[in-house]
């Protein structure tokens, strides 16, 4: 990974407005280019464990820098930091099927592996199968909490278990869930370091048999 990135957006969160981006323009063509090199890199990682991740173009996993501010009091019209989503290209531009997430910031990186913001009804899919298997999934967390640490890592889960539940449920906590990802933060310097690609590759690969239950379960009518 280039050092390029963290000083480009490291610059823009101190100069988040159009003038300055407009005259630093090659710079971020520059970030983001070093950003598709490593994107590339591990999308050939991932298939060679999970052969859904077939991606020709790594800038097609990119998120735009360029915010929404129509319904926001924040008006800052840049993100400061590059996130890509990688997923099957035919679920690209939906919310409904897990992915492999990778998040550059300065001193805010991490990756992750879930499912977030999904659609109504598959989120009610998704506690349906915690619910229904919770033995297997509960096994499936509890092996990577040492590599992740726990599921999620939600400010405002809900207050009871959603209706249609048994309150009882040993999957209770899991099931007042909105989003379900496991998540993994680094320093500016990890990430920086040679060997980042590997160590979130192996990380990844640790969360390929949860991918593939999420993905079973919302696959399921």
């Amino acid at each position: 990974m280039n050092n390029e990135i963290f000083e480009f957006l490291y610059d823009l969160e101190r100069n988040n407005n159009k003038a300055w981006f407009a005259l630093n323009k090659q710079r971020y063509e520059e970030a983001k280019k070093s950003m598709e090199r490593f994107v590339s890199k591990l999308i050939l990682n991932i298939n060679s464990f999970d052969a859904d991740i077939d991606i020709r173009d790594a800038s097609k996993t990119f998120f735009r820098i360029y915010r929404d501010t129509r319904f926001s009091s924040n008006k800052d019209p840049y993100k400061t930091n590059f996130g890509a989503i990688i997923v099957p290209e035919n679920y690209r531009r939906s919310w409904d099927y897990p992915g492999y997430y990778l998040h550059l910031q300065n001193d805010n990186s991490f990756i992750s592996m879930g499912i977030y913001m999904p659609s109504a009804p598959k989120l009610k899919q998704l506690r349906h199968a915690v619910d229904e298997d919770f033995d297997l999934f509960a096994a499936m967390v509890k092996r990577l909490e040492s590599s992740f640490g726990k599921l999620s890592r939600e400010e405002e889960p809900l207050k009871r278990v959603p209706a249609g539940f048994d309150k009882n449920s040993p999957a209770a906590e899991y099931l007042k869930l909105k989003n379900f990802y496991v998540f993994k933060e680094f320093s500016n310097e990890e990430v920086l370091k040679d060997d980042f690609l590997e160590r979130i590759t192996s990380l990844y690969k640790q969360s390929f048999e949860l991918k593939e239950w999420f993905a079973k379960a919302l696959r399921e009518d």
